[in-house]
């Protein structure tokens, strides 16, 4: 082997522990980089294509009663690709807590040839028999019957039916039709035969018909033009359009969250991928500084200047490859792992582990790219570095030559200990390695505590969203009980405290030409209630005199962003259409909540035909703070109360339950968060570590010398640490800094995202004392390792150290 490639494979292996923090540093980056860039393509190809694959609905049509002879009609019109009637029906089932809970059971016809909004069979046996019920697999926890056991089912009238559960299925349209969060705050979804229905009581004919189109499946306007064509059919045919909602065949109904993903990982890569660029650079800045001496050796036996660079160029290459190596992989790995562990809670299927190519470009660009970058200039240098200077010291000699303002006022300081003047000193000997190192750190510490920021802004925000579900219990009617006559009963109940009667009404929106649009949720509550806070972002809150006035969710904002404060908008409610005076905007858990209003109670019980009733009404303890067990404990109680008392009982939820159902999604986001907040710590914590143990490599003829003169080991450690402790609490103050303007970067995509409005800016006390503690830890660590390896070389391996 020729003596420059012995050079190259001596630096190699030589010094392991050099070349593993170089190989550590370089990996480390392109692992972060890996990751983000991975879980950014997976999560985007597997949630829209496999949504895509299940040939989800484009129309979601609510119509009073059909059968198949309408299907068979709109089946054939020229631009339907597939037409599929359905029964939905909501009823009650008894769970895993021994209570009743809502149920939502689709009975399909031909269930083992489904066309649309197909799902995924996961256990038992598909399709469910007669008297057989198939459950979401998400919903499993909820269910205490296992495969083959029955599950209890209470019919409208009260009576009580068993279906034996033969199946799990996973089905990725569930929310579809309920805005994007819908998949949350959405009960138990089940899936029977048509021929079940008779022993549920239920009528055979469907009551939602579900479309798809040849063309135009992922345009939203084109969807609206054919669902207003299949509307008029539908009346023409005789039956009666309930309600329409359109949706694009990519659009999955949690879409909103992974935007706010997608958008947060792209941030965060951009910032990581600057992270580890200077990461790598300072590392080899360091290496090259090392190297100075032999440089100025190989140029006294007649090394070239080509032969100098191509030696180091051909290191750094093979640093880089190995590094390359070990991080595809294990980004890779990591990448599919994390998407694994959200495709549950957000409902999608993870296509199969596979390559990701767009990565491993990424990966190489700066495993084998970036480094010669970064290195060539001090490679470059070194080559052209006189003999003489480079054999004693190159950049050591001209530093002691060259002294800036930072060493004249360090050695104008007085009053401290001379050890901790000399490690001022060397904090501040290596300028350019110095800053390198503080803009790594500092990038690496701001994008961790802006993390935990935003987590902080989610969790205040979800705070504030509780404010929305301060009863401890909601109780739904199947019908319509008035507000004393109630309240008169539930005073019976000795810890009962406020009763509020809401009332409801089914709405859509209605475009030009009375087309029926998006399905509106609204509620009429006391204008004075005590059991609602909302937040408004924009006009007022419904008060007291109100007649036509509503106040709507932010997603009509981003639906209809010419709609302003004081417009009148068209809607039909409860089948009549009529006009409302736009007063406020609202937020709730962002527009994953779908389309939801709220209006006058006295107003809107008299529109719909029912003043002084409720079919809805919120109950508070006189005990306050109770937890969900209590709230459910205490729901049992009044249900049961009133139904003895003969009230037909829907349902019964406690407040709780229904605000961490609401805000779920952004659950999910805030553990997110976190997750990336520590791969950035990873990320400078090898830096600091790489950097420290460079640091103390590079100075340690320095420390032999200062044994040989009578330092002891104890001395030695402390200078070498407060070093550390100077260049980590220097970047944590820059940190704290750079922070600010990084959290409100990533405040704003998430909260345009999610909200589609501007974010509230808030401040997390706890990533800044993390990040305080984790430098502080890590600057100790890397620099007592190198420290004691040097203290416990003999004075003549010290000396001869290069």
């Amino acid at each position: 082997m020729r003596p420059r490639w012995q050079k190259v494979f001596a630096d190699l292996w030589g010094n392991k522990t050099r070349s593993l923090l170089v190989v550590a540093s370089i990996t480390v980056g392109l692992y972060a980089v890996g990751i983000i860039s991975s879980l950014n393509v997976i999560l985007n190809e597997d949630m829209r294509g496999g949504y895509a694959a299940m040939d989800p609905a484009n129309l979601h049509i609510s119509i009073a009663a059909f059968d198949d002879r309408l299907v068979d009609k709109i089946r054939d019109l020229p631009y339907v690709k597939d037409a599929e009637g359905r029964r939905s029906m909501t009823l009650r089932y008894r769970n895993n807590k021994d209570e009743w809970d809502r149920i939502e059971i689709h009975a399909i016809p031909e269930i083992e040839d489904m066309a649309i909004n197909r799902v995924k069979p996961m256990d038992g046996t598909w399709p469910p028999v007669y008297r057989g019920i198939a459950i979401d697999q998400s919903d499993r926890k909820d269910v205490s019957a296992a495969l083959g056991e029955m599950i209890q089912i209470q019919l409208p009238g009260g009576k009580v039916r068993e279906l034996s559960l033969t199946g799990i299925v996973h089905d990725q349209t569930i929310g579809a039709t309920g805005g994007g969060g819908g998949y949350f705050v959405a009960p138990v979804n089940a899936y029977i035969t048509t021929h079940t229905l008779d022993w549920l009581e239920q009528p055979s004919y469907y009551n939602t018909l579900l479309v798809t189109t040849k063309t135009g499946q992922t345009d939203e306007t084109y969807l609206r033009d054919i669902s207003a064509s299949i509307n008029k059919e539908i009346e023409d045919y005789g039956a009666v359009v309930m309600s329409t909602v359109v949706r694009k065949s990519t659009s999955h109904p949690n879409s909103v969250y992974i935007d706010a993903l997608t958008g947060i990982l792209f941030a965060l890569g951009l910032l990581v991928l600057f992270l580890s660029g200077f990461l790598i650079t300072n590392t080899l800045s360091a290496l090259m500084t090392q190297q100075i001496k032999q440089i100025g050796v190989m140029k006294t036996i007649g090394a070239r200047r080509v032969s100098i660079i191509t030696i180091y160029m051909v290191l750094i290459a093979l640093y880089g490859a190995i590094a390359f190596a070990i991080a595809i992989p294990t980004a890779n790995w990591s990448a599919f792992g994390l998407t694994k562990f959200l495709s549950g809670p957000i409902n999608f299927d993870v296509q199969g582990y596979r390559p990701i190519y767009q990565t491993i470009i990424i990966q190489a660009v700066l495993a084998l790219i970036v480094p010669q970058i970064a290195a060539f200039f001090p490679i470059f240098s070194g080559a052209n570095i006189k003999t003489v200077h480079a054999i004693n010291g190159g950049q050591e000699m001209s530093n002691l030559q060259k002294k800036g303002w930072i060493d004249r006022k360090i050695n104008q300081i007085k009053g401290i200990p001379h050890p901790m003047l000399i490690s001022l000193r060397n904090t501040f000997r290596h300028k350019g390695r110095l800053v390198l190192t503080l803009f790594t750190l500092t990038l690496g510490g701001s994008i961790f505590i802006a993390t935990f920021n935003v987590q902080g802004a989610l969790t205040s925000y979800i705070e504030k969203v509780s404010k929305y579900f301060i009863a401890d219990v909601s109780l739904t009617m199947s019908t319509y009980y008035r507000i004393d006559q109630v309240k008169q009963d539930l005073s019976a109940i000795p810890d009962v405290g406020i009763v509020e009667g809401w009332t409801y009404a089914g709405c859509e929106m209605l475009e030009e030409d009375d087309k029926p649009g998006e399905p509106v949720e609204m509620l009429g509550v006391d204008p004075e209630s005590k059991l609602i806070t909302p937040i408004i972002i924009e006009g007022r809150w419904v008060i007291p005199g109100d007649e036509n006035a509503i106040v709507l969710s932010e997603l009509f904002l981003s639906a209809y962003p010419d709609l302003d404060i004081g417009d009148t908008i068209k809607m039909r409610v409860n089948g009549n259409n009529s006009e409302w005076r736009v007063v406020g905007f609202f937020q709730l858990a962002g527009k994953s909540t779908g389309f939801r209003a709220y209006g006058n109670y006295f107003y809107l019980s008299r529109f719909i035909g029912s003043p002084d009733k409720a079919i809805s009404f919120q109950i508070s303890s006189k005990y306050p703070d109770r937890n969900i067990d209590q709230q459910r404990e205490f729901g049992s109680r009044i249900e049961k109360y009133m139904r003895a008392r003969g009230y037909k009982v829907a349902s019964t939820n406690s407040g709780l339950f229904a605000l961490s159902s609401s805000t779920e999604g952004l659950n999910i986001l805030t553990t997110f968060l976190l997750i990336m907040a520590c791969l950035t710590a990873l990320v400078g914590a090898i830096g600091l570590m790489g950097t420290m143990s460079m640091n103390v490599m590079d100075r340690t003829r320095e420390i032999g010398i200062m044994r040989a003169i009578g330092a002891s080991d104890r001395t030695i450690m402390s200078l070498v640490i407060v070093e550390g402790l100077l260049i980590g609490l220097i970047s944590w103050l820059l940190g704290c800094l750079l922070s600010f303007p990084i959290s409100n970067l990533l405040n704003d995509i998430l909260s345009q995202a999610i909200f589609d409005a501007p974010s509230v800016f808030s401040i997390s006390p706890a990533g800044f004392i993390i990040w305080l503690l984790l430098v502080i830890i890590l600057a100790v660590l890397a620099s007592v390792a190198p420290a004691r390896n040097a203290a416990r070389l003999t004075i003549r391996e010290v000396l001869s150290y290069e």
